[in-house]
């Protein structure tokens, strides 16, 4: 063996044995997952609020249309006037609709309000559309 191949050998050797980097190496294989994980996080929270939103402004319409004091609601208008409600992240599609139903007890008439919307949910690879839906019904008094 000549001295070259043998401090080729020692030195291979040396390199597998050595530990100095092995927390940098475990720092590069968990951060993706990790940021990964943070940012879906945060999008997650932030389409609930879109389905929260979404949740307060049928409901909005739907005790408007029932209460109806000041002439402000009507079926016609009700998309617009639920939709200056929703105050969350933007939504493809969102609709409001109205149907006259009966709310809880089925010997009592209300205003039901639907809405829905698409979200579109990044997850660091692609986009995924998520369907919203809401609805509310409120008593006719």
């Amino acid at each position: 063996m000549s001295p070259r191949s043998a401090s080729i050998g020692s030195w291979l050797e040396g390199f597998f044995r050595d530990e100095t980097g092995g927390s940098a190496a475990e720092f590069a294989l968990v951060v993706p997952f990790f940021v990964l994980l943070v940012f879906g996080t945060i999008e997650t929270g932030i389409m609930l609020s879109a389905v929260i939103q979404m949740h307060y402004s049928a409901e909005r319409a739907a005790r408007c249309l029932s209460v109806n004091v000041s002439g402000a609601c009507s079926t016609a208008t009700i998309d617009a006037y639920a939709k200056g409600f929703y105050n969350g992240p933007p939504l493809t599609g969102m609709l409001f609709t109205h149907d006259a139903a009966f709310c809880g007890n089925a010997a009592i008439p209300g205003h039901l309000v639907k809405g829905v919307g698409t979200y579109t949910l990044l997850d660091g690879f692609h986009a995924t559309n998520v369907s919203i839906t809401a609805k509310a019904c409120y008593p006719v008094i």
